[in-house]
């Protein structure tokens, strides 16, 4: 069975989902840029979000679970030759980050440290950040890394 639900404006055909990965650019287009982003990130939680991943392009990326302060990581510096596939790589960084520790189900993501947290931003800004300085969408292999 299909579930469509909404937010924000966004549809989504499941139920909402419990990671959102969102760049500050697509979070400025679901929500007035004038509306604080904790007020945006609180939104996406109270939406059924438990954990919400902000990217910032060269600012780097931050993640803000239900009942936590926000992690931030810096994005590493490179010179970006291409952005294309810049957030898919960013998010196969972070989720093969949760999985090599064995964090990669619901009940552990909802209760991740932040040094968990920042440990997988860190590993997604940096499988990101080699995408960006090569042309095309062409994500490092694990032996890059």
């Amino acid at each position: 069975m299909k579930i469509v639900c909404t937010i924000d404006g966004i549809i989504f055909v499941t139920a909402p989902p419990d990671i959102v990965k969102i760049s500050d650019e697509d979070l400025d287009w679901i929500a007035p840029k004038n509306v604080p982003v904790e007020e945006k990130i609180a939104a996406l939680h109270q939406k059924g979000a438990i954990l919400v991943i902000l990217t910032k392009c060269s600012a780097g990326a931050s993640a803000h679970a239900i009942g936590s302060g926000a992690v931030n990581v810096a994005a590493p510096k490179v010179t970006v030759a291409d952005t294309v596939g810049e957030g898919d790589t960013f998010n196969a960084g972070f989720l093969a980050q949760l999985s090599n520790t064995g964090l990669l189900n619901i009940e552990k993501i909802a209760k991740l440290s932040a040094v968990e947290l920042t440990a997988a931003l860190k590993y997604a800004a940096k499988v990101a950040a080699i995408t960006v300085s090569r042309s095309g969408a062409n994500p490092p292999y694990l032996a890059e890394l």
